[in-house]
């Protein structure tokens, strides 16, 4: 099963007084995951969507979102839209079987609610409603046949709800704290929502024992081999989230670059080696599952929506400023084959470059990169300084344009401060006589399916 682990912190624990969203998109080797925006539009009656694999009805209406796309899907792993909704969603298994056609795959499901829906609530509708007329269970990779039901978080600016789904039945509770999800459903007794038919079916199935209260978690969780390490991720998002009374970006980005430092299972043979199933996760093998994306996401009543998205794997990138505006054209582009030109691409071989031998390699980069991070945040908090000032005086389209630069001048340093170091490094790894390692063979077949020269 893939991977992804998505956090939601409720304001009351947030030090910006504001609900905080947080995840890392986990997705297999070789697929790049660019952040694009699309405006929203008003339709003529009859328009289609055409979302991956199926079609569906436009609506009259959809509002600009911002999401980052795995390169071959049509939805979005993560996003926001103008209206400051924000979600994510996880992969889940239950023990439902595929109702015998294709239905919607769960990144369409979210980029649908994210144009239709102003609000969680309204999310939650959008995407349930979709849900039990078409179905779910759809391909889902490029290199396998797999398919998936999904997990939802959903935040606005008052609200936030983990939406859980199995085959076109689903429950929804409401966040009051902070939650992390991962590849587990979590829902037991205590739904505050639920499809009509959720606890017929599981009583019809005896997946309950005939006496004990309706559990959704405990009926519908199937039996695949990645649920307990999505037990085990769940856990451990939630108990680092525990730590802190109040959380910011810096103490989310923390947790999603975790590799499970000071614990049992610490990484063996260096932070990327994959050996375990972490927050930040790094290529086992090809075809194993990756973190390829990372998003911070917050709704400010002034500026809109403020956001931190990081290309790869987030402990060896830099989170950029971005917010509810256009994006650069190097951050919306990546497709399967390398491209030297785009950030997803100069980021993701600069991660495989440091890869090749992590504990010689993994601490210099790191902080190079951090303090390149620490420049774009405080960049990032001068412009929106002065965008606010510029809101304030009823310039909207300044203040627009001030958000965009801080985009765009982070984006391009970043772009080229990877570049310089994945040459260096190549040239270094050159100089000991190519590739070497426990990942050797691995970085070899990412590189030949990318068509990319890694030296």
């Amino acid at each position: 099963m893939f991977s992804c682990d998505t956090m939601v912190v409720c304001a009351p624990y947030s030090m910006y007084g504001q609900n905080l969203f947080a995840k890392n998109s986990d997705r297999p080797t070789g697929e790049p995951q660019p952040l694009c925006f699309y405006a929203g539009a008003t339709h003529a009656a009859g328009e289609v969507v055409h979302t991956t694999h199926i079609d569906v009805p436009q609506v009259e209406r959809t509002y600009s979102v911002v999401g980052s796309r795995p390169y071959w899907i049509w939805g979005f792993e993560m996003g926001y839209n103008e209206k400051g909704l924000i979600i994510g969603n996880e992969a889940e298994g239950s023990r439902l079987p595929p109702d015998g056609e294709q239905g919607i795959l769960g990144m369409d499901l979210l980029r649908l609610g994210l144009e239709r829906a102003a609000t969680a609530r309204e999310g939650i509708a959008v995407i349930t409603g979709l849900l039990e007329k078409y179905g779910q269970k759809a391909r889902a990779s490029m290199l396998t046949d797999r398919v998936y039901e999904n997990t939802f978080i959903l935040s606005d600016p008052k609200e936030c709800f983990v939406l859980e789904t199995a085959g076109r039945e689903w429950v929804a509770k409401q966040v009051t704290e902070m939650k992390g999800v991962s590849n587990c459903y979590s829902i037991g007794k205590d739904a505050d929502m639920m499809s009509a038919n959720a606890e017929r079916i599981a009583r019809e199935n005896r997946w309950l024992s005939p006496d004990e209260p309706f559990d959704f978690a405990k009926a519908y969780s199937g039996r695949q081999v990645g649920q307990p390490a999505g037990v085990q991720r769940f856990r451990r998002l939630n108990k680092l989230l525990s730590q802190r009374e109040q959380h910011d970006f810096a103490s989310l980005a923390a947790i999603l670059r975790d590799h499970y430092e000071d614990e049992l299972i610490a990484p063996r043979f260096g932070a990327t080696a994959g050996t375990f199933r972490t927050v930040c996760m790094h290529m086992y093998d090809f075809g194993s599952s990756e973190t390829t994306a990372s998003l911070l996401a917050r709704y400010d009543e002034e500026l809109g929506i403020i956001a931190r998205y990081a290309p790869a794997q987030p402990c060896l990138s830099v989170y950029i400023p971005v917010y509810m505006t256009s994006l650069p054209e190097r951050m919306q582009t990546a497709e399967r084959k390398y491209d030297p030109e785009t950030l997803w691409w100069q980021a993701k071989r600069l991660s495989l470059l440091v890869a090749v031998d992590e504990e010689a390699f993994g601490d210099e980069i790191r902080a190079r990169l951090l303090k390149l991070e620490n420049i774009c945040k405080q960049r990032a908090e001068e412009a929106e300084n002065e965008a606010r000032r510029e809101l304030r005086a009823g310039n909207a389209a300044a203040a627009k344009r001030i958000l965009a630069d801080v985009t765009e001048v982070c984006t391009e340093q970043f772009f080229l401060i990877a570049k310089a170091e994945s040459i260096r490094l190549a040239e270094r790894i050159k100089s000991l006589g190519g590739l070497y390692g426990r990942q050797k063979e691995e970085l070899e077949k990412y590189a030949a399916y990318a068509e990319m020269p890694l030296l």
